[in-house]
């Protein structure tokens, strides 16, 4: 299964531009055109990383962001902030604001990947731990036959 990454950005040259790096990478891609919407999408299918634009309307990508980290659920989604203010304070801004990682625009196809692949890799890892810990605590606590542990395995898209 191909990991997911949701693009934001009001510009959709710019949505566009960002799939086709990250589409032949490996990527689904869903797009967004401001921070609402982006809520609203991660709400609908988890991404394995946002790629997010700092200026756009309704909802600016430093408060989407502080909105995706302050809930449980999505705390745990890697962001790259992404923009064209690359002075060093709307960097610091940027990761103050949760972001886990900051491009500068205009964005550089194969620094975007890479940063996109290390982040997502870590999301999708962190998942599979908590599957495993999950199971193995249900097993454990006797919720779980040997049988049952197994067919939970298999069902589970870990790689094992």
């Amino acid at each position: 299964m191909k990991p997911l990454a949701l693009v934001v950005d009001d510009n959709k040259i710019t949505t566009k531009l960002l799939n086709r790096y990250l589409t032949p990478a490996g990527y689904n891609v869903k797009e967004a055109y401001d921070g609402i919407e982006c809520l609203e999408k991660v709400q609908e299918e988890m991404p394995d990383a946002i790629v997010l634009d700092v200026m756009m309307p309704r909802l600016d990508g430093y408060e989407t962001v502080k909105r995706l980290k302050s809930d449980p659920k999505t705390a745990k989604i890697p962001v790259v902030i992404v923009t064209a203010l690359n002075d060093v304070s709307n960097q610091v801004k940027a990761i103050e604001s949760g972001a886990d990682d900051f491009l500068s625009k205009p964005i550089e196809d194969k620094l975007l990947i890479a940063k996109v692949k290390l982040l997502s890799s870590l999301s999708v890892e962190q998942r599979r731990v908590h599957l495993l810990t999950e199971l193995l605590g249900k097993a454990l606590d006797g919720q779980l036959n040997k049988d049952e542990v197994q067919q939970k395995l298999a069902t589970l898209d870990l790689g094992l």
